[in-house]
């Protein structure tokens, strides 16, 4: 069941993720609802994985299925979008020679990511950027598995 409880977590991040790249991409729809309770059950499900209240893990699956379907029926052209960005941003981030270091560096060592944020930005501005960009998605990152971890262990 621990399992699951993680699975349905990583769902939520990315149904979350999902309702971001429609809010940022359509000027027609607003989807502040679902981000924000996207955002509840996120905190929820690290709460419950916490206690050890695993069964509540088939309700976040199911509010992140209904929320995927109703997310296509809101924009299903944003959505197609949405599939159809994550295979160049992947090629576009990962085959980047030039900022890759950097990127892999700011994330996973999040504390260096934001000195070279810092550091670089009067020099050169889109490095600092990306560093400091890195740097903020690998907090979080560590805050999210910190939590996970230790509620799945204790």
């Amino acid at each position: 069941m621990n399992v699951f409880a993680f699975i349905t977590l990583i769902l939520t991040a990315f149904t979350l993720l999902y309702y971001c790249y429609i809010a940022n991409n359509t000027e027609e729809h607003d989807v502040s609802f679902f981000i924000s309770v996207e955002l509840i059950i996120m905190v929820m499900n690290l709460c419950t994985n916490q206690g050890g209240v695993f069964g509540l893990a088939w309700l976040y699956l199911v509010v992140d299925l209904v929320f995927l379907g109703v997310g296509w029926l809101i924009d299903a052209q944003d959505s197609v979008g949405f599939y159809t960005s994550i295979g160049p941003w992947f090629k576009n981030t990962f085959t980047d020679k030039d900022t890759i270091l950097w990127k892999v560096l700011s994330f996973v060592l999040f504390p260096a990511g934001a000195v070279l944020y810092f550091v670089k930005y009067n020099n050169d501005a889109t490095l600092a950027k990306t560093c400091g960009r890195a740097a903020f998605f690998g907090l979080l990152l560590w805050i999210v598995l910190l939590w996970a971890i230790l509620g799945l262990a204790l």
